[in-house]
């Protein structure tokens, strides 16, 4: 049997948002590129999310933002096409009573809305990297949502930063 050495095993913390820098690849939005990773309280993986476009829909990365480019056949601004990581992870949950006291490892705080449904799935902790700040339409202005942080305070939600090592260069 041959020994593999390594310098030293990943946290759970480290393991847990390094997949979500992972799975954030598989984002089709120009600007936010988020990845969710829900983990229940044994540590174990119940569902994973990023950012995209509902099925069927354009792509940001190929038709560009729908918020700073508009639509790509009548050029108007409109509302952005994306649904978030977290969303997405929630529905890819397929019972989302699995989610109940699970553990949230996003690449970005959540939005209001992101939070709302956490909220409601029964999500106990939130580990997150950076910041969301969205995107006005027309790109004139970005803006830190307060409401999200105000909900999870008056729910009792753990909210962690994330202090780790990330071993993704993104």
């Amino acid at each position: 049997m041959v020994e593999v050495k390594h310098a030293s095993r990943l946290s759970w913390d480290e393991t847990f948002m390094n997949l979500a820098f992972l799975i954030a690849q598989r984002t089709a939005c120009k600007y936010h590129v988020v990845g969710a990773v829900f983990v229940d309280e044994r540590k174990r993986i119940v569902s994973v999310g990023y950012n995209g476009p509902s099925e069927g829909d354009y792509h940001g990365t190929e038709v560009g933002c729908a918020k700073i480019d508009g639509n790509p056949k009548t050029k108007k601004l409109e509302r952005c096409r994306g649904v978030h990581a977290e969303i997405n992870g929630i529905i890819n949950s397929q019972n989302t009573e699995r989610l109940r006291g699970a553990t949230l490892y996003t690449t970005f705080f959540p939005c209001y809305d992101c939070l709302k449904a956490l909220n409601n799935a029964g999500i106990k902790e939130i580990v997150y990297n950076d910041i969301y700040r969205r995107i006005q339409t027309g790109g004139e202005k970005i803006e830190e949502e307060n409401e999200a942080w105000d909900l999870a305070k008056r729910r009792g939600i753990k909210i962690r930063k994330y202090e780790g090592k990330t071993y993704l260069n993104i």
